[in-house]
């Protein structure tokens, strides 16, 4: 069972996390990452119905930025994680300090996002118990789901 504590300065302790779980979570950084151009697309939307230099100032000034944000925040996430303990009782353990809050909510959306779109799930697949963690669309189905859970988490401790 996972035990998540905040300490006194606002870090998030994670301790207790069976390697599965832990395995999932090393792989926000990855499903995040995507370079698929449906993926792409959906971090970085377009504007409507816009000019085309207003589509070419955005994609000159803003993705850029927009692009270094993501990233930055994949890579608060994987030090996060790579700073985790092994524990003698085979369990992992992790912290998040409170500047990486707002890195843990980019990074996990990405990944929702990106896997959301490279599976093509619906609204309907969302809303199931996954299958087979053999299957990768299943196993994405799970990955998808715990990191809904844990922003949800992350969420209402912030607030």
């Amino acid at each position: 069972m996972v035990n998540v504590r905040i300490l006194d300065n606002g870090t998030l302790s994670f301790e207790g996390i069976e390697p599965p779980l832990f395995e999932i979570l090393q792989h926000i950084t990855k499903a995040a990452e995507s370079s698929d151009p449906d993926v792409e697309a959906r971090f970085y939307p377009m504007p409507a119905d816009e000019a085309d230099e207003v589509c070419q100032d955005w994609k000159a000034y803003i993705q850029p930025e927009l692009y270094a944000e993501f990233q930055a925040s994949r890579e608060a996430v994987d030090a996060d994680l790579r700073r985790g303990k092994k524990k003698a009782d085979g369990t992992a353990a992790f912290v998040i300090p409170p500047p990486h809050m707002d890195h843990w909510l980019s990074a996990l959306n990405q990944a929702r996002l990106a896997l959301a779109e490279l599976h093509h799930f619906t609204e309907k697949d969302m809303g199931r118990a996954p299958g087979d963690p053999d299957d990768p669309r299943e196993y994405a189905l799970i990955q998808l789901n715990i990191y809904a859970t844990m922003q949800e988490w992350l969420i209402s401790t912030l607030d």
